[in-house]
């Protein structure tokens, strides 16, 4: 071919310079290209151009005067296939449904292009750079890369596609960052082949089907993509396809927000899926799915599906307010879920059918409507260390296999804590069971199972239900505080029931109905007006048992132990097993004695409210006073765990009842000194690797003798941090209290659903405080009594209008979340006084009456009380 010299006298030589009608400039762009040399630079002037353009040499391509300037009418596609660059250049194919412009070969950058009416091609082993180009108006795709082809795509835009916005297939790479893409009718971006494409910091919008698909063997990877209104799933993965996906906003799909099916691998790390038309994530087929933190929530389907054989682990991460079930797993699927936030849900948190088999590690189920945890069919369902509160049912089991719950908490179900539904069965070892709505544990017709050292108390009905035909194997097991029996076995019932607590029941610890077996060997049973009711058709069988403060009992002589409970306290001050602390503890004040017991408990009688507080300080006093009596007559005690859990919002008297009931254990020689040591997270958790033992150790020693007073105990485990210096404070702290068991009392306080997690956070944990004391909110009439007695303590009076006044302020405010309680009481006083200072003192000569005295002015307006 004969290139054209083009050259304006005195021009640059490096340039040519395209401007039709302009004496020695070239015509058109595809003169301009002919006369161009290898490296020149083709000048377009401002202008409309009817081209066919061939690009088959290293030349670059620019609009004279900047985007919008010089628009391009190609009759046929731009080939090029040698290095090239065009630059702000518009191109406007005349059929949609063919290429605008075909890369085949060499390193192609466009910046600042406008693409209409026509895809891109790029093939071979091209590598084309798109920068700031915006690509609209094409039919089947915006832009297809195959063969071996490197794409780039940088601050583009792709839309009003009739097809796929950008489709990379065979073996082609395609990097978009900071990229567009919205308004196509296919899918957004898509994979096949061995493709691999990466996605930086883009938008998709709008996608007709898909918003992000891959197929075959193609990868995906996107940082900080937000795919939104699809009109199909979200993410597609089918084939042996991968889809990385790492801070990215999947949002408001028609169908569902992820998809991995086939043999496809997805992985979602801090991404957000939500409000999607149908389910959130979904497994299916032999599909791997991980979602490592992030969230899946609003979905009009479940959270998650596991179907088939699919396969999903989920670590640390949020998942609720679906319309189904938050987590179904079906077919012969797989779920590992640890550490998540499962619920709210008008279903289930997790609904287990088939053969699913699910594994649950730490993480909360809250808030569902049918149950926490269901199972049906041949589902499995392993639970550790888990917190199930305020479901409609705790656990129901349904399935032909068994449930196992280890060290999990069921809290403040609606109806049944746990619920094991007719021929199935379940293993509970080391859980509570909280304020069920009708029973803790429900053993329906022909189901069994294992309950080994589990807590069920405060159940508005009775502690544990067994049904006809039902023969559950309950030990070391404590039923207590229930509103009706401990233990209720129905007609036909069996079951053994070894080395059990029965306690403080409203109705007769154990009931036994017609035809029942159960088998009672070594239970305890106190602080109920009867100890058993049994029908006379039943045949039980009560060995060893042993009753305490019980005003009538209908057990026969032999059924009840030859002694007392066994295992009395060590003396206080005794060394234990294992370990030295040698550190002497403070002394705060005079160690109390037992002349000084009556005193300490009318201050105890003297606080503000806190009526069940008081009542079970009492009745742990009163087991002390046994004990100490058993042994004083030589006589043999119960194990006693002197330790507390302080459950309530902040201001209501935890640290106060703490330091009393330090000095009442003093009084009775259970403790050595009684004096109290104040401690929380940072006092005790270190900030490098070996500096968290010895904080530990240090706080606990100062409490030896005393009692160790932790403060919002629940920060020593946050929730989403598994590796936390926090549980090294917790393991130390569980070794020195079973070390010095004798020596100290260790009392952790905080929010209640906070405390329900942090002792289910560790087995050893759940097993050393296994009794909790509820510290309500002050309502008004206790908040004013607070306040009054501020003013007896600094020698103030209160006035009767500035007493109403008061009381219509605590009223007034909101005792929602964050109010001070006591705090509060005391900050109005704070204020009153204050009001009342800057009175007084404008008075010429005040009495001793005007300095006493607090009115009704003084209150200060409710917004300024926290």
């Amino acid at each position: 071919m004969v290139r054209l010299k083009v050259r304006r006298p005195g021009a640059d030589p490096n340039v040519v310079r395209v401007a039709p009608g302009e004496r020695g400039a070239a015509r058109s762009i595809a003169a301009g290209l002919r006369a161009a040399s290898g490296g020149q630079t083709v000048l377009v002037a401002p202008g409309l151009y009817h081209e066919e353009l061939l690009v088959d040499t290293a030349a670059r391509v620019r609009a004279e005067q900047g985007p919008g300037s010089v628009s391009v009418l190609l009759r046929t596609s731009v080939r090029i296939t040698a290095a090239a660059t065009l630059t702000d250049l518009t191109l406007v194919g005349g059929d949609p449904g063919e290429p605008l412009l075909r890369i085949e070969s060499g390193s192609v950058e466009l910046v600042g292009c406008q693409l209409r009416g026509g895809r891109i091609e790029i093939t071979g082993n091209a590598d084309a750079a798109l920068r700031d180009c915006r690509l609209t108006g094409a039919r089947l795709a915006g832009l297809y890369a195959t063969g071996d082809a490197v794409v780039r795509l940088e601050r583009c835009v792709v839309t009003e596609v009739d097809g796929i916005g950008v489709v990379v297939g065979e073996s082609a790479q395609t990097t978009m960052q900071d990229t567009w893409i919205d308004s196509v009718t296919g899918s957004g971006v898509r994979a096949r082949g061995t493709a691999r494409i990466e996605l930086v910091r883009c938008t998709v919008v709008a996608a007709g089907r898909n918003g992000l698909r891959a197929e075959e063997s193609a990868s995906v990877s996107g940082r900080d993509v937000a795919v939104s209104r699809s009109g199909g799933d979200s993410v597609y993965a089918f084939g042996a396809a991968r889809v990385d996906l790492t801070g990215c906003r999947v949002t408001d799909p028609a169908a569902a927000g992820v998809v991995a099916a086939d043999r496809s691998q997805l992985v979602l790390t801090r991404c957000d899926v939500g409000r999607a038309g149908e389910t959130g994530v979904v497994c299916r087929d032999r599909a791997e799915v991980g979602i490592f933190a992030g969230s899946v929530r609003d979905c009009a389907g479940n959270g998650i599906l596991v179907t088939d054989h699919g396969s999903v682990t989920v670590t640390d991460a949020a998942l609720g307010d679906s319309t189904y079930s938050v987590l179904h797993v079906g077919g012969a699927g797989r779920l590992t879920a640890t550490g998540a936030l499962v619920g709210p849900s008008a279903e289930h948190g997790l609904h287990a059918i088939g053969s699913g088999s699910v594994e649950l590690t730490g993480g909360w189920v809250r808030g569902c409507g049918l149950a926490g945890v269901s199972t049906a069919d041949s589902a499995e369902v392993t639970a550790t260390d888990t917190v199930l509160a305020g479901n409609r049912n705790g656990v129901v089991v349904g399935s032909d296999r068994p449930v196992r719950l280890t060290g999990c908490v069921v809290d403040a179900s609606g109806r049944a804590g746990v619920q094991v539904g007719g021929g199935a069965t379940v293993e509970l070892t080391d859980c509570r069971i909280d304020r069920a709505g009708t029973a803790g544990i429900v053993f329906e017709q022909d189901s069994g199972g294992t309950v080994e050292r589990c807590a069920v108390r405060d159940a508005e009905g009775s502690g544990i239900v067994v049904w006809t035909g039902a023969s559950p194997q309950v030990t070391g097991t404590s039923c207590t505080a229930g509103a009706k029996n401990a233990l209720f076995v129905a007609e036909g019932g069996g079951g053994r029931y070894v080395d059990c607590v029965f306690t403080d029941s409203a109705y007769p610890a154990i009931h036994v109905g017609p035809g029942a077996t159960p088998v009672v060997v070594r239970a305890r049973i106190r602080d109920t007006e009867l100890d058993v009711d049994v029908d006379p058709q039943a045949k039980p069988v009560f060995e060893e048992i042993r009753l305490t403060e019980v005003a009538r009992s209908l057990l026969p002589p032999t059924a009840l132990a030859a002694s007392g409970e066994p295992g009395v306290p060590a003396m206080a001050g005794a060394s234990a097993a294992g370990g030295s602390l040698t550190e002497t503890a403070p002394t705060e004040a005079a160690r109390p004695t037992e002349a000084d017991l009556p005193e300490l408990l009318a201050e105890l009688e003297s606080l503000v409210g806190l009526d069940r507080v008081k009542q079970d300080v009492q009745a742990q006093i009163k087991l002390m006073q046994t004990v100490r009596r058993r042994r004083e007559a030589g006589l043999a005690a119960p194990p006693l765990s002197r330790h507390l859990v302080f459950a309530g919002n902040p201001g209501t008297g935890k640290t106060t009842v703490a330091r009393l009931y330090g000095r009442l254990l003093a009084a009775l020689g259970m403790l050595e000194r009684g004096h109290l040591v104040e401690a929380d997270r940072t006092t005790m958790v270190g900030e490098y690797v070996g500096h968290t033992g010895p904080r530990t150790q240090a706080v606990f020693r100062r409490a030896l003798g005393g009692v160790l007073f932790i403060d919002e105990a629940y920060s020593l485990v946050p929730p989403g941090h598994t590796n936390d210096f926090g549980q090294e404070a917790i393991a130390t702290l569980v070794k020195l209290m079973e070390d010095y068991r004798d020596d100290v009392v260790v009392i952790v306080a905080g929010y209640p659903l906070e405390m329900s997690r942090f002792v289910a956070s560790n087995p050893g944990l759940a097993s050393r405080f296994s009794r909790t004391l509820t510290f309500e909110d002050y309502g008004s009439t206790e908040l004013t009594a607070i306040v009054e007695a501020q003013c007896r303590q600094h020698e103030y009076q209160l006035a009767d209008d500035a007493r109403a006044a008061v009381h219509d302020l605590f009223a007034a405010i909101d005792h929602g979340h964050g109010f001070g309680n006591g705090r509060a009481a005391r900050q109005v006083f704070q204020r009153m006084t204050e009001h009342q200072a800057q009175r007084v003192a404008d008075l010429v000569d005040p009495s001793t009456e005007d300095l006493l005295r607090l009115t009704a002015s003084d209150v200060p307006a409710a917004s300024s009380v926290a």
